[in-house]
């Protein structure tokens, strides 16, 4: 069961409506995903949530909603956090972008109204130092992340449609200036993301059936992603997939995991190519890679390479690769759950390379 849709008079076929109703069906349809702590039994409180929440968002958008808004309880912040990130990534052939900005607005306007009527009260919350050295210092740090991550998926939209030139011309100083906004926000929303799974999913990050993939979906995904920051770096970015193929498997976790290695790829490349793609091997197997011609991890460094939340050395942290180890670390154990090895080689002369090779898909 998902939201009810509203009526066709409500509406009135308002195609700024239509979004925020594709949106909330996405989030119902995906409730297993987003919460995956939460017992079925309790889906239906969230769709009912969930169905509020839209038709709340369609009066903010309309412009007729009252003075005051209904206070975001934890869950209603959760599936307003879901609602952002799918208006985010709606595929822009089935939706304006503008109406997805207006959207977006919105999520921001019933997110800052809440704040300000039911926030909790400065005064009464305990002492920062007490908390983050407490037995739930971990779970603060994952809630601050998990705050993080709206506003700055907001950003990224809003940099790419400027730098786009949806919303008007820019001049190459803007385009270079919000190619950069773009790229920040992105290592930072990457961060929390997986600060985020990695605490709350465990192992258990590939929960999803084998399916159908095409290689050209994939990667095209990944390149939408990264393009403008090697455009910002002047990089030669290459992608190597065999004509109209494609396999079995989990696409969702596959495209995180090339997506994250190609940004770290990037990140420590100033000059030359980052090159990702997919090698067909004997017996079915395949072979997924990303390389870079930037300087080679240190030998010294390499033990710790996916050790998340590795120590800094010498304020030099993100030198080589993130700071935190968090992203790497998760595309392991993303590697490791589909059944593979997350392996690399890095010199100085030719770059890093990093690996992995998947088995067959199974016959069922």
């Amino acid at each position: 069961m998902s939201p009810e849709r509203p009526h066709a008079a409500e509406t009135g076929h308002d195609p700024e409506a239509a979004v925020l109703e594709t949106a909330a069906h996405r989030v119902a349809a995906r409730l297993h995903e987003h919460f995956p702590e939460c017992p079925p039994s309790e889906y239906e409180k969230l769709r009912r949530g969930l169905a509020a929440m839209t038709v709340t968002l369609r009066r903010l958008v309309a412009g007729t909603s009252g003075a005051s808004l209904p206070a975001l309880t934890q869950e209603d912040g959760a599936l307003l956090a879901r609602m952002e990130h799918e208006l985010l990534w709606m595929p822009k052939a089935n939706a304006d972008a503008g109406l997805v900005l207006k959207a977006l607005r919105a999520c921001a306007a019933y997110r800052i109204a809440s704040a300000k009527d039911g926030g909790p009260n400065v005064a009464e919350a305990p002492d920062l130092q007490s908390r983050m050295l407490g037995a739930n210092a971990f779970e603060l740090l994952v809630e601050v992340a998990h705050d993080f991550r709206s506003p700055l998926t907001s950003i990224l939209f809003l940099s790419e449609t400027l730098r786009d030139g949806h919303s008007g011309e820019v001049n190459a100083l803007q385009r270079s200036q919000l190619g950069l906004m773009y790229s920040a926000a992105f290592g930072l929303a990457s961060v929390a993301s997986d600060v985020v799974d990695l605490a709350r999913r465990g192992l258990d990050l590939v929960d999803e059936e084998p399916s159908p993939y095409a290689f050209v979906e994939v990667f095209q995904t990944v390149e939408r992603m990264i393009r403008p920051m090697v455009e910002e770096k002047n990089l030669e970015f290459r992608i190597e997939i065999p004509a109209h193929g494609q396999s079995e498997g989990h696409a969702h976790a596959l495209t995180r995991v090339l997506l994250n290695l190609t940004t770290n790829a990037v990140k420590f490349t100033n000059e030359g190519f980052v090159e990702i793609g997919v090698k067909q091997l004997s017996h079915g197997r395949l072979e997924y890679y990303v390389q870079d011609t930037g300087r080679g991890i240190p030998e010294d460094r390499r033990e710790e390479l996916f050790q998340p939340f590795k120590t800094r050395r010498g304020g030099q942290a993100g030198e080589f690769f993130s700071g935190s180890g968090v992203g790497l670390s998760i595309a392991r154990r993303l590697v490791e759950g589909m059944g593979a090895e997350l392996d690399f080689t890095s010199s100085d002369r030719a770059g890093t390379r990093f690996y992995f090779v998947l088995p067959a898909p199974s016959r069922r």
